[in-house]
C-alpha cells in the first residue's frame, strides 16, 4: 500500500517498506553548510550528499515486487485464516455445551482473528492499487487491525496461564471466582488492545500524492522519528517479548510437573507444550528481529542503500509469515485438545449425514453429543487427579514444586 514508511505497527509494515520510492532517513543535524572551517566544511559537505543519496535511495524494485507478492499473500492467508476461524467459532458456539476458560479464550482468539483476516483485503487492494475506501473505513480499517493484531497474541498468553493453573495449581474451572477472575482478564485483554489502537484512531488518515492516487497511513507531524521508534519498540515488546517470556515461564512450570508426576500421555503434553512455544517463536521472531534492523537502519547505526532494500524485501516476507499465526495457531490450540476434537467429528457427522439423508439428524447428534461431555468429564478427572497428585508431593498447598 502507498504509505508513509514512518507509520509502525500501526499499519503492516510490509505495505509501508514498499510504499515509497525513497526511504525517510532523517538529515543529520550538522551540514558542511553551517561550518565556518573549510577542510571540516568540505568533509561535513561530503557526509551531507552521502546522507542525501541514502535520502533518495530508489525503491521501485521493491515496490514492484511488494504489489505482486503482498496482494497474493494476504489472499491466502485471508481465504485459510476466514476458514478455519469460522469453523472453530461454530464448533465453539454450537456443539460446546459448557464451555471452560481455555475454550472461552479459544473463541476470544477466533474471533480476534476474523477481525484480523478482513481487513487483509483492504490492504491487499490498496497496494495493488491505491486505498480506495475513503476516510472513514481508513481509521476503522487500521483500528481494526491494531486491535487484533495485539489481541490474538494477548489470547495466546491468556490461553498458556489458564493451562499453568489447571494444572500446576490445580485450580478447578467450576469456581465462581475463578471464572470472573478469566473473565476480567479477557475484558483486560481487549481493552489493553483498544489503548494501544489509539494512534490508530488519532493519526491515520487518507492522503493524496500524487493527484488522484491515494494511501492511508499515520501523519504525525514533526515527530514522526519519535513516534516510528517509539511504536516498533511497543510492538516488539507488548506483541514479542513478553508473550514469550509469559509462555516460557509457564509451559516450562507445567512440563516440570509433568516430568516429576508422570501422568498417562505426559509425552504427548510436552511435545504439545514445546510446539506451542516453539510455533509462536518461528512465526513473530525472524519479524521482530527485522524490525530491530530497521529501527537500528533508520538512527544511522548502520547500513546503506542496498542494505535497506534488503531488509524492505526481508519485512514483507518476514511479517506475511507471521500473519499466517491467524490461521494455524488456533488450530494448533484446538486440537491440543481431545473435547475439542470430538465436537468436531460430531460437526463433520452431523454435516455428511445432511448431505447423504436430507432432514433432521438429531438422534445421532445428541448420542455423539452425549459421548463428547463423558469424555469432556475424564479429560477434567484427570487434571483433577494431576492437582491432588501434584499437592500431595508439595510442601505448601495449591504450589507445583
Amino acid at each position: 500500500m502507498p504509505v508513509s514508511s514512518h507509520c509502525s505497527h500501526l499499519l503492516p509494515s510490509g505495505l509501508q517498506s514498499s510504499a515509497m520510492n525513497a526511504t525517510t532517513s532523517p538529515l543529520p543535524a550538522t551540514s558542511g553548510v553551517a561550518s565556518s572551517d573549510n577542510s571540516s566544511s568540505f568533509y561535513d559537505y561530503e557526509d551531507y550528499l552521502d546522507d542525501v543519496a541514502f535520502l533518495l535511495c530508489r525503491k521501485d524494485e521493491v515496490l514492484s515486487f511488494g504489489k505482486v507478492f503482498l496482494p497474493v499473500f494476504y489472499s491466502l492467508i485471508f481465504v485459510l485464516g476466514l476458514g478455519g476461524n469460522l469453523l472453530l467459532l461454530v464448533v465453539l458456539l454450537c456443539y460446546v455445551p459448557r464451555r471452560r476458560m481455555t475454550e472461552v479464550y479459544l473463541l476470544n482468539l477466533a474471533v480476534s482473528n476474523l477481525l484480523f483476516v478482513v481487513t487483509l483485503p483492504f490492504w491487499g487492494i490498496s497496494v495493488a492499487w491505491h486505498w480506495v475506501f475513503g476516510n472513514f473505513l481508513c481509521k476503522t480499517v487500521s483500528t481494526l487491525y491494531t486491535i487484533n493484531f495485539y489481541s490474538g497474541i494477548f489470547f495466546i498468553s491468556c490461553m498458556s496461564r489458564d493451562k499453568y493453573l489447571e494444572i500446576v495449581h490445580a485450580q478447578p474451572h467450576h469456581r465462581l471466582r475463578t471464572w470472573a477472575k478469566s473473565l476480567l482478564l479477557a475484558v483486560m485483554v481487549w481493552a489493553v488492545a483498544l489503548v494501544v489502537s489509539i494512534p490508530d484512531m488519532v493519526f491515520v488518515r487518507t492522503h493524496e500524492y500524487p493527484a488522484g492516487v491515494w494511501s492511508c497511513h499515520a501523519d504525525f507531524g514533526g515527530h514522526a522519528a519519535v513516534w516510528k521508534l517509539f511504536l516498533r519498540c511497543q510492538q516488539s515488546l507488548l506483541g514479542f517479548l513478553l508473550p514469550l517470556l509469559v509462555m516460557i515461564f509457564f509451559y516450562s512450570r507445567i512440563g516440570c510437573v509433568l516430568i516429576r508426576l508422570r501422568p498417562p500421555g505426559q509425552g504427548r503434553a510436552l511435545r504439545i507444550a514445546v510446539a506451542l512455544v516453539v510455533a509462536f517463536f518461528v512465526f513473530w521472531f525472524p519479524y521482530n528481529l527485522v524490525l530491530f534492523l530497521h529501527s537500528l537502519l533508520d538512527l544511522q547505526v548502520f547500513g546503506d542503500c542496498r542494505v535497506s532494500q534488503h531488509l524492505d524485501y526481508a519485512l514483507q516476507v518476514t511479517e506475511s509469515i507471521a500473519f499466517l499465526h491467524c490461521c494455524f495457531t488456533p488450530v494448533l490450540y484446538a486440537f491440543c485438545s481431545r473435547r475439542f476434537r470430538q465436537y468436531l467429528k460430531a460437526v463433520l457427522a452431523t454435516v455428511l449425514r445432511r448431505q447423504q439423508t436430507p432432514g433432521p439428524a438429531q438422534a445421532p447428534l445428541s448420542s455423539y453429543s452425549e459421548s463428547s461431555v463423558l469424555t469432556g468429564q475424564e479429560e477434567m478427572a484427570s487434571i483433577h487427579e494431576l492437582g491432588e497428585r501434584q499437592a500431595e508431593g508439595s510442601p505448601n498447598k495449591g504450589e507445583a514444586a
